[in-house]
């Protein structure tokens, strides 16, 4: 059975005003089960919402490790957007404004040109102007995080809270990203590592797998937008009054408190 118009665009009012009121909901799979496809029309009826006058930013990769992809029963990566609005100006994570935030490092990538399919990995490094550390603030609209599909994720913009992008920005030849590695200490306590290669065996690959899809939606990579690669390092639960200390070995460092 498949959804019907009316019910996609009442999937996608019960997460919007879960955003807007910080207020959680069950999963949407337990209403009514809906293929990838129908999560994507669900998400983009959402983000619809969302960006109202705004400007999408990018866009963010979700599930690019096989494990994670198992464990929600997907073959491949996810994609969603990331909004004007959802960008931190400050360094303070506002966590009276979320239901149950989580950080994670992601290595971000500011394309110079657009990018169309067929696009190769060498195709992603050639179109990239710039390498930046980022912290993305995760957020599930779902009740304690109960995730029972990968259809729940992408329908929820693949848990987009907020992001902080640093301020070193550095030209992609001159780092390994497959070998890029990261320090996630809370509070002066080492919690989480990672390395690029974590990320579909180079982010810059993962890159290339969301360029081809996306022409599935009509849609293609442009320049000056910032891609995020996907989660380099376990996601932590946010607590307030805590410090975040993210250390990459080579494109910067990024310290966020939350209020």
């Amino acid at each position: 059975m498949t959804l019907s118009r009316s019910n996609k665009d009442n999937f996608a009012e019960k997460l919007h005003t879960a955003i807007e009121s910080s207020s959680p909901i069950e999963p949407l799979t337990e209403t009514e089960p809906f293929s990838v496809d129908e999560a994507y029309e669900i998400q983009s009826r959402l983000v619809d919402r969302l960006v109202g006058n705004g400007e999408i930013t990018g866009h963010k990769l979700g599930l690019v490790s096989e494990a994670k992809q198992e464990q929600l029963g997907i073959q491949e990566p996810i994609f969603g957007y990331v909004s004007e609005d959802t960008v931190l100006q400050d360094r303070t994570i506002p966590t009276d404004e979320m239901i149950a935030p989580r950080i994670e490092a992601e290595i971000g990538l500011v394309l110079n040109k657009d990018v169309t399919p067929p696009v190769a990995t060498r195709d992603v490094l050639d179109a990239t102007r710039a390498v930046v550390p980022v912290v993305e603030i995760l957020e599930s609209r779902y009740a304690g995080w109960s995730i029972p599909s990968a259809q729940d994720v992408i329908a929820d913009n693949t848990s987009a809270g907020r992001v902080f992008v640093g301020e070193t920005f550095r030209d992609v030849t001159d780092i390994d990203l497959a070998m890029e590695s990261v320090v996630v200490s809370v509070n002066g306590e080492v919690e989480a590592t990672g390395v690029g290669a974590d990320i579909m065996g180079h982010p810059a690959r993962a890159v290339s797998w969301l360029a081809n899809r996306l022409a599935d939606v009509d849609e293609h990579l442009e320049a000056g937008e910032l891609v995020m690669t996907g989660g380099i390092s376990a996601a932590i639960d946010i607590e307030p009054e805590d410090v975040y200390h993210i250390e990459f070995s080579n494109i910067g460092s990024i310290e966020l408190r939350a209020e």
